[in-house]
């Protein structure tokens, strides 16, 4: 009998070990907005009032090149006339991004709120107004 308790005490330890790690690598990877080198950024404000910012170690190979290939690496999107943004942004090919909406763009209507809000939920993300 204390041979199997012995097993199911390890196992349990492998399991908490376990699931120490996986929360540290979610917080780590949460809290690695702060730093700009992991991140890419497609910056179309003028015209459509969009920023996007990608974590590079959630990309693919193949995305990681087209996406660093068409956007910027180590920046963030600004803050200056930000409506709001959407963490975690879904796209239709299963990008995951956290999308930037701005005001005073060349669009001929600016971004709405709760138009923001609606397509970020739709999309599987958080909204967070500015």
């Amino acid at each position: 009998m204390k041979p199997v308790f012995y097993k199911i005490i390890l196992h349990l330890i492998g399991l908490i070990s376990l699931l120490a790690l996986q929360a540290g690598t979610v917080y780590s990877s949460s809290s690695s907005h702060a730093d700009p080198s992991g991140f890419v950024i497609c910056e179309r404000i003028k015209r459509q009032g969009i920023c996007e910012e990608y974590r590079l170690n959630t990309l693919s190979a193949a995305d990681r090149q087209l996406i660093t290939r068409h956007c910027t690496v180590g920046a963030l999107c600004p803050d200056e006339d930000r409506i709001g943004y959407c963490e975690r942004y879904k796209d239709p090919d299963g990008l995951v991004f956290d999308k930037h909406y701005y005001a005073g763009t060349e669009k001929q209507h600016d971004w709405d709120a709760t138009t923001i809000e609606e397509t970020c939920i739709q999309s599987g993300g958080k909204y967070h107004e500015e």
